[in-house]
């Protein structure tokens, strides 16, 4: 709600003095009615029936801690503006009161026009406030990650409680396609940051001296090319998740530079003088054998202590077999549906080939193999197992008959463009046709000539 007069301000300081000096502050600009306690322990209770609009608390005081009472408010009343004022801050404080759910910090002195300013902005920002809180429970749904085995229960559950830390960092380990990325967003999602960004880096992707720009920033004139400043991707997160996969790719040099990171929330931009605050939640993820890295060198022991606060290793495909079916089912009605196809059903012998197979690139492979099926089959009954492979590459099992061979290494979107290409060359460009044929709309095999470039 937009600040008013009569805008209903609690108070909680245990002096009397300052009490009484910013009543007269607030209730002399005209826009606010105060209310006030020296005993914390009384402030939950004053919400409740007073029904404030804002709180404004001390940090240190005798019988309570301001943090404790931050986060009493915050359990029950999740939107309302909480600001902390006080004189007594210490290194960590903001932090500390930050993740205990306060609006915002401001130590004194401060100039009363400014402060009435952030007062009058965290009144404003509630709307706001509540719809992303609504839309952040919306959008972590515990069944996300989708199984029935034990072990993904597990990981459910480890999700659940990794969210409810805030701040906390994640380690999650497993072998490539195992779902990592998934994991962390869970995590993100069911946080109490989820309004924020959730960004993710790869560390295994860039060059070592972009890889430290692009997580930290850099400052005009730090090299070459560097013509303006540009903030890192971990401001960008700020107060959100910064998700560091292949976190074993990283140098010895840019770990350590992490690490005091991770200890002090502090970050100094590339070409930088000035250490920058920020607030947020790594959760970093590897298929490498870690604890083997670190062994070698490869890897700062202190470094995985410190992202190893949580750790959760994800299950291989072939480990959790009797969740295949329920997966490919899955990923049959989402393609289905990213092809503007009718879903097919899947014949309980494709399940069985299905969950017969190890699956080296375990559920990132399952899925492309479903979405190959759905490309090239036709019919109510999605055949899956000429693409099922025999080997280790899909390429050693025979397609069926009258298949257009394809080479292996091609990825899912040059498979797409070719067989429209093929389909449209065997019926001399007939659009009609080829939709019928490729079982899509005119409208759905237009907008995937235009995606490909052939039209």
């Amino acid at each position: 709600m937009a600040s008013r007069p009569g805008s209903r301000v609690l108070l909680i300081d245990d002096d009397p003095v300052q009490i009484k000096t910013l009543t007269a502050q607030l209730e002399r600009s005209g826009r606010f009615v105060t209310l006030s306690t020296t005993e914390p322990r009384e402030a939950l209770d004053l919400v409740r029936s007073e029904a404030p609009e804002a709180v404004i608390c001390d940090l240190v005081m005798p019988e309570m801690s301001g943090l404790d009472v931050i986060r009493g408010i915050r359990d029950e009343f999740p939107s309302l503006p909480v600001l902390v004022l006080t004189g007594k801050a210490q290194g960590g404080d903001a932090e500390r009161a930050y993740d205990a759910g306060a609006t915002d910090f401001v130590t004194k002195p401060v100039e009363p026009g400014a402060f009435i300013a952030r007062l009058t902005r965290a009144l404003e920002d509630v709307p706001a406030r509540q719809l992303l809180q609504e839309a952040a429970g919306r959008r972590y749904d515990p069944n996300g990650i989708l199984g029935d085995h034990p072990r993904i229960r597990e990981v459910r559950r480890f999700v659940e409680q990794v969210a409810t830390v805030p701040g906390v960092p994640a380690l999650v380990l497993g072998e490539s396609g195992t779902g990592k990325n998934l994991v962390a967003r869970a995590i993100h999602a069911a946080s109490r940051g989820a309004q924020y960004r959730f960004v993710e880096v790869n560390c295994a992707a860039l060059p070592d001296n972009l890889l430290e720009a692009e997580i930290f920033g850099y400052e005009k004139g730090a090299f070459t090319d560097a013509k303006a400043a540009k903030r890192g991707l971990a401001e960008v997160a700020n107060d959100g998740t910064l998700f560091l996969d292949e976190v074993g790719a990283m140098p010895l040099a840019l770990q350590a530079k992490l690490l005091t990171f991770l200890e002090s929330r502090r970050l100094r931009r590339v070409g930088g003088t000035e250490d920058i605050e920020v607030r947020v939640r790594i959760v970093a993820a590897t298929n490498a054998d870690i604890k083997e890295q670190v062994r070698a060198g490869a890897f700062r022991e202190d470094l995985y202590y410190r992202l190893n606060v949580a750790q959760v290793v994800l299950p291989a495909l072939r480990e959790i077999r009797s969740d295949i079916g329920l997966l490919a089912r899955h990923f049959v009605h989402s393609s289905a549906e990213y092809f503007g196809k009718p879903a097919p059903t899947l014949d309980a012998q494709g399940v069985t080939r299905l969950e017969a197979y190890d699956w080296p690139g375990n559920v990132r492979e399952l899925r492309n193999v479903i979405e190959r099926a759905l490309i090239f089959s036709r019919g109510d009954v999605l055949r899956v197992d000429p693409f099922v492979p025999v080997g280790e590459r899909i390429g050693d099992s025979p397609g069926p008959e009258g298949a257009l061979p394809l080479p292996m290494g091609l990825s899912l979107d040059d498979v797409e463009r070719r067989y429209i290409e093929a389909t449209l060359a065997d019926v001399d460009g007939e659009v009609q046709e080829a939709a019928r044929r490729l079982g899509i709309s005119r409208k759905v095999l237009w907008m995937r000539r235009k995606k490909h470039g052939l039209i």
